[in-house]
């Protein structure tokens, strides 16, 4: 690496060395890695304990501790902003009242009201808004335990309970943790030895959780954007398997055009004005609640399977409303 003369930018690329190295380096290492003299580490490293990183000398090795660990970050007023939009979608993502988002939320504020006070106010106004929900004590201790078990590698034993009240025992091996915009739920990906295969389950379903002595590895051929680049939300079967064409009325074509749903997606403009969206996706469960809230603007024209899943549910919507639904598929009279 070329010679840092900047001792700010020397301590900032030490401290990022030390975080990526849990074993530690020497002065000696670090003098190589920085093309500086041993003696110019040293004293570097001694500002920065004195800057509360969180140093720790085994020997000739200096580690990082996190636990102690205070890190500077410098940022732009934009840098401030993405953390801004980051605090409120984490502060929407549940309807429960998790201690650990408020903690996370009022560090950030405190660590932005320099910065930005006005933007600073606003994320500690989002924690406190997560503080007054409702507090679920299963759920955020079975995702304190979750996290242990996929930072430390242990497995982790589950009572759970499935969507048709099913309640089963289990170790299970998180290997990766994923929040899902659809019903403020937060899923896990990983090896359930119950079923023998990978599986994702609901965090919200989990009754009971324990951490085990029990070790696991990622498998180096795991790759969670990958796995869930054919999902419409977090629920993932055979890749791009269904392929899901829907007609939106030229009412809606805008909007369609305005985002990207899906990378899979296909947009076909039709005389009328209106459009085809074609996706591939491994699972239509997800994308049902996404279809519906279109109501009338849109038509699901494959596959089959799910338009008459849908057609069903209209029916049962007629009948609640006391309409009469004629025989003839997608007409109701009032």
């Amino acid at each position: 690496m070329p010679r840092t003369d900047n001792r700010y930018e020397r301590l900032d690329a030490i401290e990022r060395r030390l975080a990526q190295r849990p074993e530690g380096w020497t002065t000696g290492e670090l003098a190589h890695e920085l093309s500086v003299d041993p003696s110019t580490i040293y004293r570097d490293l001694l500002l920065l304990e004195s800057r509360g990183t969180g140093l720790i000398q085994h020997g000739r090795q200096y580690l990082l501790d996190h636990r102690r660990s205070l890190h500077t970050i410098k940022m732009t007023n934009d840098e401030v902003m993405a953390l801004y939009l980051a605090a409120r979608l984490l502060s929407r993502h549940s309807d429960e009242h998790n201690p650990h988002v408020v903690k996370a939320l009022e560090k950030l504020a405190d660590a932005l009201q320099a910065k930005s006070p006005l933007l600073a106010r606003h994320i500690y106004q989002a924690a406190v808004a997560v503080r007054s929900r409702r507090t679920r004590r299963d759920y955020i201790e079975a995702m304190e335990v979750l996290t242990q078990g996929w930072a430390e590698g242990r497995k982790v034993w589950l009572r759970y309970r499935s969507s048709d009240n099913e309640c089963t025992e289990r170790l299970f091996a998180p290997y990766f943790i994923e929040p899902s915009g659809i019903g403020y739920a937060c899923y896990v990906i990983g090896y359930d030895d119950l079923r023998e295969s990978l599986r994702t389950l609901k965090v919200e379903r989990i009754a009971e959780a324990r951490i085990t002595e029990t070790r696991f590895s990622i498998p180096d051929a795991f790759n969670p954007q990958q796995l869930l680049a054919d999902a419409w939300g977090v629920i993932w079967r055979d890749a791009g398997a269904i392929e899901v064409i829907l007609h939106f009325a030229p009412t809606a074509v805008w909007r369609i055009k305005e985002s990207i749903w899906h990378h899979s997606q296909q947009i076909t403009d039709l005389p009328d004005g209106s459009c085809l969206f074609t996706l591939r996706i491994g699972s239509t469960l997800e994308l049902k609640p996404w279809i519906r809230q279109w109501g009338s603007a849109v038509e699901v024209l494959s596959p089959p399977e799910l338009r008459q899943e849908l057609i069903e549910e209209l029916r049962a919507q007629a009948q609640i409303y006391g309409l009469v639904v004629m025989k003839t598929e997608g007409t109701t009279n009032g």
